[in-house]
């Protein structure tokens, strides 16, 4: 009978170790994930920014344009 119960508990255990392991390896990718997602947001942020400047010197031209006549 304790035979049984260290081959189950070497099992359970093993087990568990791998699940611990595979969860080690999700955080690690949800990480990396972020990561990812806050260079894309990064890089949004900037053409926004370089399209708003460009609006911007686009209006300002065509406000200096019609002063003139």
């Amino acid at each position: 009978m304790k035979k049984k119960l260290k081959k189950r508990e070497k099992k359970r255990l093993k087990i568990l170790k791998t699940i611990d392991g595979l969860k080690n390896k999700i955080t690690a990718k949800e990480k990396k994930l972020s990561n990812i997602n806050v260079k894309i947001a990064d890089l949004e942020k900037k053409v926004a920014e370089k399209k708003a400047r460009k609006m911007a010197k686009k209006q300002a031209s065509e406000s200096t344009a019609s002063l003139n006549n």
